[in-house]
Order: structure tokens, then sequence, then C-alpha cells
């Protein structure tokens, strides 16, 4: 192994309030060398996921109205490391490639992610490619997890509820795996959990976050023995201790359980956060616009590779998928558009005549509206929801704990995917259209039929020349207003699943009024030139 900086940490005197001013968290102060392993205890609600976003998320954090402070948070975040709940893989790369991914943004990448995934007991199996992170078992997930943060070259690690759905042989197993690699890279790690079982087996330090007076209190502080799942620690030392832990765990939270934090003045920061949270929704996707044109030359050009997997994964939900459905609608409402404005002239009134007179112009007045409308609530929402789901898992966070600025590898990529594919589906629309129209004049015995319905796209007489500009400039702004509303929602913090469904719902109808409103807009600039 390459030389690595010793992992060290140490916090004094953290607070952490919540932006109802309540007290969340009330003079912490932890250390953590190379080699040790601290255990975080409490309760639901104690603050121990909130003390890991002030590590990871700090500016999220006080974004959301939390206060925060403390006398010295000393680490080195270049070496600081995160395995989130269930393990937070990328469900757009296969197995190897989240260890490859971990491995390309390293400082000094080593191995490959064959060698990386044995190091953590998974062979070739899992190593080779094509392997999807959802075909893994809990255990291997929280493996491949643990190998991906070791892989990046961190060696202070944060392991948030590693235990997760694990039953107790697969939690012993995942203790030990956390005391080899340890040791063997001289790491240290914080692991925050509920299982008495994987706490006691990796400890060298036990500590309970107080639900009575919001502070870190040390856990046999003079008699715990060390890290159960060790050699030469017999069955009978190991279930006395575990009893111990237990015992006192559940008479802490059956005294202290249900206490909330205490209520103090909020100084205004929650009004501040939700006039905050308000205007979010109309600021955030102008933000997402200016972060997309300001990474995406150097992603594309410095990390091809990175900007081509995200791309095409947004491509493939946003324009290949659902491409057949767009043509088929467009087509039909091409016919149908065309079919009922040749029947309303009237007797004495030849329905070719009609045709003639409108040519392709409802192609030019229709399509951007309706394909923007329909583009949103289909490839939109499905980008939408990937997006958020990212984010509802972690996996966001695990990028950025990875060194990975999620902004420049997710947000600039996805944008640029989603407004490019917006642009093929609007021209697919056009041509759907023309072609919905082109039946119904093959079926009035008009035989330039195609020639007719194209002239306005290809060459617009003089005095509706405005109405084809109007159009292109319609669907280009639709195509990176769509774009930017869809990341920015997309993106947006979820706290639950039905976050995701409203971030879905709530792009949809920002960008049909937003449609409507630049379709009316535009009417009404061109109706008076």
């Amino acid at each position: 192994m390459a030389d690595t900086p010793p992992a060290r940490l140490e916090v004094r005197g953290l607070r952490v309030e919540l932006p109802d001013g309540r007290v969340l968290i009330d003079d912490l102060s932890l250390s953590l060398a190379p080699g040790e392993v601290a255990v975080l205890l409490g309760g639901s609600g104690a603050g121990k996921s909130t003390f890991a976003r002030v590590l990871f998320e700090r500016a999220e954090l006080d974004a959301a109205g939390f206060h925060v402070e403390a006398e010295a948070v000393e680490l080195d975040r270049a070496q600081l490391g995160l395995v989130p709940q269930r393990g937070a893989l990328f469900d757009h790369l296969d197995v190897a490639g989240n260890i490859a991914l971990a491995l390309r943004y390293a400082e000094r990448p080593e191995g490959d992610a064959t060698s990386w995934l044995a190091r953590v007991g998974l062979g070739d199996e899992v190593a080779r490619p094509g392997v999807a992170v959802g075909s893994l078992s809990g255990g291997q997930a929280q493996r491949v997890a643990v190998a991906r943060v070791l892989a990046s070259g961190r060696r202070l690690l944060f392991l948030d509820e590693p235990s997760v759905g694990l039953d107790p042989h697969r939690v012993r197993q995942l203790a030990r795996l956390i005391r080899e690699q340890v040791e063997a890279l001289g790491a240290a790690a914080i692991v925050v959990t509920h299982d008495v079982a994987l706490a006691a087996g990796v400890a060298d330090a036990l500590y309970l976050l107080s639900l009575e007076d919001r502070q870190l209190e040390r856990m046999f502080p003079d008699t715990w023995p060390g890290p159960l799942e060790r050699a030469g620690v017999d069955d009978a030392t190991r279930g006395r201790w575990l009893l111990a832990l237990e015992d006192a765990l559940v008479a802490h939270l059956a005294e202290h359980g249900d206490r909330a934090p205490p209520r103090r003045p909020a100084r205004g920061r929650a009004l501040a956060h939700r006039l905050a949270a308000a205007a979010a929704p109309l600021t955030r996707p102008f933000a997402v616009a200016a972060y997309a044109l300001r990474h995406l030359p150097g992603q594309v050009v410095g990390r091809p590779r990175d900007a081509a997997t995200v791309a095409g994964r947004v491509g493939a939900q946003a324009l290949v998928r659902p491409l057949i459905f767009y043509a088929i609608v467009a087509t039909l409402i091409g016919y149908t558009v065309l079919y009922v404005i040749s029947r309303i002239g009237g007797a004495g009134v030849r329905p070719d005549a009609l045709i003639r007179q409108i040519g392709g112009s409802y192609v030019i007045a229709l399509a951007p509206a309706l394909s923007a409308i329909l583009f949103v609530a289909a490839s939109g929402s499905a980008t939408n929801a990937w997006l958020g789901s990212m984010g509802l898992g972690r996996q966001t966070l695990a990028l950025e704990a990875l060194g990975i600025d999620q902004k420049a590898y997710l947000w600039a990529p996805a944008w640029a995917a989603l407004g490019l594919a917006y642009l093929a589906i609007a021209a697919v629309f056009a041509l759907g259209m023309i072609l919905g129209g082109y039946l119904v004049c093959r079926g009035l015995g008009m035989p330039d039929a195609w020639a007719l319905l194209t002239a306005e796209l290809v060459d617009p007489r003089p005095e509706r020349a405005a109405y084809s500009a109007r159009a292109g400039f319609l669907v280009w702004m639709y195509a990176w207003g769509i774009a930017s509303d869809v990341v920015a929602k997309g993106t947006a913090p979820k706290a639950d699943a039905d976050a995701v469904t409203r971030g879905m719902t709530a792009s949809v109808v920002a960008c049909t009024l937003w449609v409507v409103a630049l379709e009316l807009a535009t009417v009404v600039w061109v109706l008076g030139r």
C-alpha cells in the first residue's frame, strides 16, 4: 500500500440545534486514532445520523435551517469516507463499476475492482462485468460498499447502520470484516448502530448519545474488554458482555426513549428556513442550469467516461425507451387534427382546398407545446424518479463521500442529456404529426402531400416566417427549461418515498404552466408585430 496519512478525528464541543431551536446535540466531544473503532449507540432521534451529516453534509444542514457550532472539528476530509445504510451502491453502474469509479477519483489509486472485492471476501462471480447491484444480498452489498470506500483511499470511515437487514450470522461476518480492514490498513472507524451484536463485535470504545442531556457518554469506560469478534474471546465472555450492553441500552431507552429534544427559542431560523424552502422551487432550476453550464465542459473533456455513463442512463430513460410511444401519439394527433380540419368546411368547400391553405402550419402551432407537455410527463418523470431515488437511497451522499462532486458527475450530464433528448423528441413529434397529416392527404388523393406539409418547416412563406421562428425558439427554451426543472426537483433533498412522487408531480405542473405562459406570451408577441 502507498503511504497514506494517518486517519485521525477530533471533535470538541459540538452543538446542533434544529431549525425550530431545539437542541439535538449538546457539547459532543469525540477523538479517534488510527486503528480504533468507536461505536455510537442511542435511540431514534438522538442525533446519530445528524452527527454524520455534520461531517458529510454540513452545507445541506445549514441550508435546512440547522445551527451547528463547535469548538473544533479536526479531520482530513480527503480521508473521510462513508458506508451508508444498505450500502447505497450506485444503481447505474454494475458491481465492478462501483469500485472502478472510486478508483478513478482516488488520489493514489491502487489495484483494481477484482482485488478490492477479493479483499472483502467477494469472488469473481461478483467482480465480473455486468453484475447488477440489485442482484446482491444485503451482506454482499455492505461488503461492496466497504470495498468501494477503501478503494477510494479513505481511511477514516463512518458506517451508518451497516447491519440493517442482515441476519445474525452476517452481522458477525460484517463485524469481523470491519475489524480486519481497520487493522490491516491502519484506518479508523465510527460505527453508528442499534445492533448490539455489531457494536460489541467491533468496538474499541462504546458511546451512548444520550436522549436525556443530548451529550455523548462513554459506556463501560474502565471495564470494556474491546471488540468481541477477535481471536481469543470465548463464548462465555462474549455472551456476558452482549447481555450487559443490551441491558444498559434497554434501560436508557426505557427511561428516555420518548423524550423529545428540549425546546429553545428559534431566533427566527425556522421562519428563514420556511421562506428559503418556499423560494427554492423558483430559484433552484436556474442554479442547476448555471452549475451544468459551468461543469459540463470539464466533465466531458476531463472525464468523458463518467459523463457518457450518466448521459446514457438519462438518454435511455428519456429518449430511447419511449421513442415509439412519442411517434405513435404524434401520428395520431397529426391525423386527427388534419382530418377534423378537412371536415369543417361544410358543403361546397373542398377538403383538399382547406388543407392546401393550412399546409403544415398545424405542426408549427401545436408540436412545441404538445411535445413539451408530453415529454415532461413521461420522460421527465422517469428521470426525476431516478434522480430522486438516488438521493433517497443516499447514493448522492455516497458520491460526495468519495470526493465526487455530484453537480459535475450527475447534474451536468443529466441536464445535457435531458435537453438533447427533448430536442430529438420534438423533431420526432413534428415528423409524426406530418406523417399523420400525410395519411389524411393521401386519403383525399393529394399527390403532393409530403411537399405541402413540410414546406412550412423547410422553406416557410415570408408572411409565416415569424411563426416558424417562434416554434424554433419555443422548442429550444422548452428543452433547457424542462431539463433544469427536472434535475432541480429530482436532486432536491428527499425525506421519504412520497417526496419523490411529489417532486415528479411538481415538475409536471411547473413545466406545464411554464409552457402555457410561454405559448401565450409568444403568440401575443407574434400577433402584435
